[in-house]
């Protein structure tokens, strides 16, 4: 008896941990960015995307986490800056956002957004987008 109440309590803890990583856990998604929405306060950032391989859409939330650990994310404004960027000087580039996780349509849950790599011509400010060895 002791045993099968061991082995069920393993199972289920199993299940829980899968369920947390799965929601919290790190990942990264190769898309294009097509949009940005929001002001931050009265209505949530969100980073419009689709992804590069298949052309599906995918919506990411952008806001900030604080200090709920692993994550300590404090820039969100400074994310949606470059995500804007990045729609506006290189809207067909792909890009690989990083974040955690997972869209449930139903309850309205989006993965968040913590980091966005993109090429370095992307990245540099539209000024010095023509500039010549700059």
């Amino acid at each position: 008896m002791k045993q099968k109440f061991t082995v069920g309590l393993a199972v289920v803890l199993a299940i829980v941990i899968t369920v947390l990583w799965l929601f919290w856990g790190p990942d990264s998604w190769d898309v294009q960015i097509t949009g940005v929405t929001g002001d931050g306060r009265g209505v949530q950032y969100r980073i419009e995307t689709v992804h590069t391989d298949t052309a599906e859409t995918l919506i990411f939330r952008n806001e900030d986490a604080g200090f709920a650990p692993p994550y300590f994310k404090f820039a969100s404004a400074d994310l949606q800056a470059l995500a804007s960027r990045i729609t506006q000087g290189c809207p067909q580039e792909p890009v690989t956002v990083h974040g955690y996780g997972m869209r449930i349509s139903f309850l309205d849950m989006f993965p968040n957004v913590t980091s966005i790599d993109a090429p370095e011509r992307c990245l540099d400010a539209p000024s010095n987008a023509g500039a010549v060895g700059g």
